[in-house]
């Protein structure tokens, strides 16, 4: 990107008063600091693809330091930057396409098949659905991630919408982390 040429685009979007907020996607905390560098308005929102499915935005933290690191592609200081700007994290993919909440899973991995009856194990004992108990564990999150869940289906829509009225415990959230990952934290 030509920063310098965002940076105006964003100026004469804002002026015309066809825009009134800006947001990025998947950009790292240095791309969204030179965009800011060249921008008079500020950058509210990042979205990226985060999930219980998609995990390099939580394992970046977790292997500071680490071998397991190598093979992470999520930038290093994203989350932390965007928490500190307060830029809100929207998570695209956030049901992870259904992994865990009803798609046929025959053919995957054993530990998406152990992660999905997790979740339907969450969502029984809570009485909900098992979008919610996805959903919610991004919620839970300190960063206040808020999911986009990328879907016109009205059922999904609603079992989604009990995601908002639920908060699981820190226990129940690194149950299903350490079970997606499918390796214990160091």
């Amino acid at each position: 990107m030509d920063s310098h040429e965002v940076g105006e685009a964003f100026h004469e979007l804002k002026s015309s008063g066809k825009v009134r907020y800006f947001g990025v996607s998947n950009m790292s905390a240095g791309q969204i600091r030179l965009l800011q560098q060249h921008c008079n308005e500020k950058i509210i929102v990042n979205q990226l693809e985060m999930s219980l499915h998609k995990l390099g935005w939580l394992d970046t933290g977790v292997h500071v330091n680490q071998a397991a690191a190598r093979n992470n592609v999520f930038p290093e200081g994203t989350l932390e930057f965007c928490q500190m700007e307060n830029i809100q994290l929207q998570a695209w993919g956030s049901l992870a396409q259904g992994l865990f909440s009803g798609k046929n899973i025959d053919n995957e991995r054993d530990t998406v098949k152990n992660t999905a009856a997790l979740v339907k194990q969450l969502a029984d004992e809570k009485q909900t659905s098992l979008e919610a108990i996805v959903l919610a564990w991004l919620m839970r999150h300190p960063a206040a991630i808020q999911p986009v869940i990328g879907t016109i289906n009205p059922a999904r829509i609603r079992a989604s919408a009990e995601a908002m009225n639920l908060t699981l415990t820190r226990d129940e959230w690194y149950s299903l982390y350490v079970q997606s990952r499918s390796v214990a934290l160091p």
